[in-house]
């Protein structure tokens, strides 16, 4: 028996998103992959999913164009991968507005600016969007040291 509806040829593009973006292992691995981890076992250890979730999950965020594969199996976020930024950063507001005191911790930032971004989306300070280019996190759990984005080279109007 299914866990969950098969959404995929859903005609509401609210419930196409939920079929790709609905399980939590997707949204943790996209953390880890915009964290800069593009390796299974980088993957596998910052995530704590089992190696068949993780090689399922990669397999079909690979199948629907979230990450991409080399060659040399790294993982790398791609341009539709990208556009699930917001929904992360609203995760992190969630968070932080229901358990402000939470021993965990990402702060948000504008590239341009520096200023801590409130919004998912957009820098309220520079009045300019955010997106996976313009954007840098600290994650307490990497030691609160800001860090740009990793996307991939394709990723984002990147230089190939």
């Amino acid at each position: 028996m299914p866990l969950r509806s098969d959404w995929s040829s859903a005609t509401c593009p609210i419930a196409h998103a939920a079929d790709v973006l609905a399980d939590p292992w997707v949204l943790l691995i996209l953390r880890e992959a915009f964290s800069g981890r593009t390796r299974f076992d980088e993957l596998r250890d910052a995530t704590g999913a089992a190696d068949s979730v993780l090689a399922r999950r990669l397999k079909g965020m690979v199948a629907a164009e979230l990450l991409h594969r080399d060659a040399a199996a790294n993982y790398t976020v791609t341009d539709a991968g990208a556009e699930t930024l917001p929904i992360l950063h609203a995760y992190a507001r969630f968070s932080r507005a229901v358990a402000p005191d939470g021993p965990w911790g990402l702060t948000i930032a504008c590239a341009r600016c520096g200023a801590v971004a409130d919004l998912a989306d957009w820098c309220a300070s520079c009045d300019l969007p955010i997106d996976a280019r313009s954007t840098t996190w600290a994650r307490r759990s990497l030691g609160g040291d800001p860090f740009a984005l990793h996307i991939g080279p394709a990723a984002v109007g990147a230089a190939s």
